[in-house]
């Protein structure tokens, strides 16, 4: 395979790894992918407007009332917000377990291997301990808020979001390490998967989360050790990266093993009659 004849690739490096906590690298990983379906149009309105349309509409006495339009398209954002609930829940599960993911990666498309776009979340080496928290490391709000502004304000990835994509499938990935007497993964929401190429006009955007400090990190080593925070998070940068992509197959080895979410969120468009949301009469 000609791995130039990749359409697109952005990289993105946040330089965030020495900063992270499992839970607060689980919440940016979750609220990434919130970001990602909401922003690549697949789900009509962000994360939290659906779940609270969701359960507005469940709690609600209009089901008697509605019409067949409504009560269809509930049926389909209730399932898409189900599998995506189970999706985020299963990684925050893998994130703070014993083996951190080495990857994990959103691809859009009809079937995995037709995807048109993948974003490949390169998690760090190791993330601290809930309890190693400190005020070398960043909270969670101060991350988030610089991360976010970030890719919402890039030129470069203005030009993806820019090129809509209709409404498709989500499926993700990820990669772990194999552990001696541990289970590779800590549920059952996730399928091995052998191997897995990506389309060679698929949009490839390598999310970085990996410190660029040539210190070796140790969780709950002497916090000394890390960078300043501000220096950090100013450091973050994104690029057109036009070199060759080097992980253009995901293969299975005996050191690292690839799974497949058992959950698909599928996308879905904004249902209207008579030029107003259906979901108008949920609340």
């Amino acid at each position: 395979m000609n791995n130039t004849e990749l359409k697109e690739q952005i990289q993105v490096d946040l330089n965030i790894g020495d900063q992270l906590t499992t839970i607060s690298c689980g919440h940016i990983v979750n609220e990434m992918i919130k970001f990602i379906a909401y922003q690549r149009l697949q789900i009509p309105y962000t994360y939290q407007w659906l779940k609270q349309l969701v359960n507005k509409r469940k709690d609600s006495d209009c089901k008697i009332k509605e019409s067949l339009q409504s009560e269809r398209h509930f049926h389909v954002a209730s399932t898409a917000l189900s599998n995506l609930d189970f999706i985020l829940k299963g990684l925050s599960k893998e994130i703070q377990g014993a083996n951190l993911p080495e990857e994990i990666c959103i691809a859009l498309g009809a079937t995995p291997v037709t995807c048109k776009e993948m974003y490949r979340l390169i998690l760090p080496e190791v993330c601290h301990k809930p309890q190693c928290q400190s005020e070398h490391i960043a909270n969670d709000q101060k991350i988030q808020r610089n991360v976010f502004r970030l890719l919402a304000t890039s030129e470069e990835l203005g030009k993806v979001f820019f090129e809509s994509i209709a409404p498709t499938n989500m499926y993700i990935f990820i990669k772990k390490k194999v552990l001696n007497n541990q289970e590779v993964v800590c549920s059952d929401d996730f399928i091995f998967l052998r191997g897995y190429r990506v389309p060679n006009k698929c949009k490839v955007v390598n999310i970085d989360f990996k410190s660029k400090s040539n210190v070796k990190v140790t969780c709950c080593n002497n916090f000394d050790v890390f960078g300043d925070i501000s220096e950090a998070l100013d450091q973050m940068s994104i690029i057109n990266d036009k070199k060759t992509f080097e992980n253009c197959e995901f293969e299975s080895t005996d050191d690292s093993k690839w799974f497949q979410s058992s959950y698909v969120m599928k996308g879905f468009k904004d249902c209207f009659v008579n030029g107003s949301s259906v979901t108008n009469s949920w609340t």
